[in-house]
């Protein structure tokens, strides 16, 4: 098995996927769900960047925006590429107690 080894500090000047393979679609499905659908180095990428976003950036509120790519536009922000169809993707952070606090009886 391979290991992935995360950086959780930033490091803006070294890209991690020079290929730009690492592509993912989001999608709004019907009955309020929605489908994030990742490439294996898309899965890869979110999930480093979800690791740095907890240990760096987290704070109540601070969110973070991944817009769909276009052409002359392309932004992995969290991690992938969003195709161009995708919906935009917003990760916020929030202060939530314990799971049965907000489960009814």
């Amino acid at each position: 098995m391979d290991s992935v080894v995360v950086n959780l500090n930033i490091d803006e000047d070294t890209p991690e996927f020079t290929n730009k393979d690492n592509v993912g679609q989001v999608e709004i499905l019907s009955n309020n769900r929605v489908m994030i659908t990742l490439n294996k180095n898309g899965l890869i990428g979110f999930a480093q960047e979800l690791l740095r976003l907890a240990h760096n950036d987290f704070t109540n509120g601070y969110h973070i925006h991944l817009d769909p790519s276009e052409k002359g536009y392309v932004s992995q922000t969290m991690g992938f590429y969003s195709m161009p169809s995708s919906a935009e993707l917003i990760i916020s952070c929030g202060d939530f107690g314990p799971i049965d606090s907000y489960l009814k009886e």
